[in-house]
């Protein structure tokens, strides 16, 4: 018996870990959940809670905003940020939306108080917070006519997003990382000048993601017309789930890795820096340039941690 209860407890704890987002203010760390068809508004597979619990939140957490879906059904998120941080967006949820925005010093060196941070946030920083009937926007930049005086010290901002499944993301960022999770909506578009920039879990009908540098990642990713990659500098990863059909148009000047395709399931050119030609009989377009960096291509494995 007890052997039993050994057991169903193991396996209620793993469930527990599943489905429970682990994130602190300074991580972009994901969950998990399965793709779904692309849709509109909230979905019967949105499941999840908005977090609030301390541990969640962390201690550089400076404003909550949250709307009931009832009244703002959400069908695209919007956000910038000037600043050096993240954006993160994260689908799945099925009551509420909310947005969370963190800020602390940019120099590590510098602790500020809670009291300290917010004055600064609000002496010498837009921010544009708020849900309308169906688009959730959250922007972030330095004020432009206030002279910097003594207290001011330059701030890391971060934006989390909660939102259903199915919506498209429109997301831009200075430096830093823009994560999305768990998304299903049609259209997206990513856009920084450097750093990461990584949607994972999702599908769409067009995703266009572009960097100067950095890295684009498209893990477990699909899109019903087209995926477009553009980085000037740095690697792309192209993660497909396995069987994707689709027509590539891949290009690097150093070189591509897309040791998945042979004989078998590719009809076309297949050269270090330039690959064209139709994987599995062809279907949505991927097109992948990267000017001066690595290009991945390969399956999805199941249960890989990203």
């Amino acid at each position: 018996m007890k052997q039993y209860f050994n057991l169903a407890a193991s396996l209620i704890t793993g469930l527990l870990l599943l489905i429970t987002p682990a994130c602190s203010s300074d991580e972009d760390d994901i969950i998990d959940n399965n793709i779904v068809d692309v849709i509109e508004g909230p979905s019967k597979n949105d499941v999840l809670s908005i977090p609030t619990d301390a541990a969640y939140l962390g201690d550089s957490i400076r404003y909550m905003r949250t709307y009931a879906l009832s009244t703002h059904p959400i069908k695209k998120v919007s956000a910038s940020t000037t600043q050096n941080g993240h954006i993160a967006v994260f689908g799945g949820y099925k009551e509420q939306t909310a947005i969370y925005i963190y800020a602390k010093a940019d120099n590590e060196s510098i602790d500020l108080s809670d009291e300290q941070a917010k004055a600064l946030l609000e002496k010498y920083y837009n921010i544009e917070s708020y849900a309308n009937d169906t688009e959730i926007v959250a922007n972030v930049s330095e004020k432009s006519d206030v002279i910097q005086g003594t207290d001011y010290r330059k701030l890391r901002v971060s934006i989390k997003i909660f939102t259903p499944e199915s919506v498209s993301t429109a997301l831009s960022i200075v430096k830093g990382s823009i994560i999305v999770k768990n998304i299903s909506g049609n259209k997206h578009i990513a856009n920084s000048i450097s750093g990461t920039i990584k949607y994972t879990d999702s599908s769409g009908r067009n995703f266009t993601m572009e960097s100067e540098s950095g890295y684009i990642g498209m893990i477990n990713t699909s899109a019903s017309e087209s995926m477009n990659t553009k980085l000037s500098k740095g690697n792309i990863q192209l993660v497909l789930p396995k069987g994707t059909k689709a027509s590539l148009d891949l290009q690097s000047s150093t070189n591509i890795n897309a040791y998945i395709l042979n004989s078998s399931n590719f009809k076309g050119t297949n050269s270090r820096t330039k690959v064209q030609g139709k994987l599995s009989g062809g279907g949505f377009h991927i097109n992948s340039t990267s000017g001066l960096g690595v290009i991945v291509l390969r399956w999805y494995e199941n249960n890989e941690k990203y």
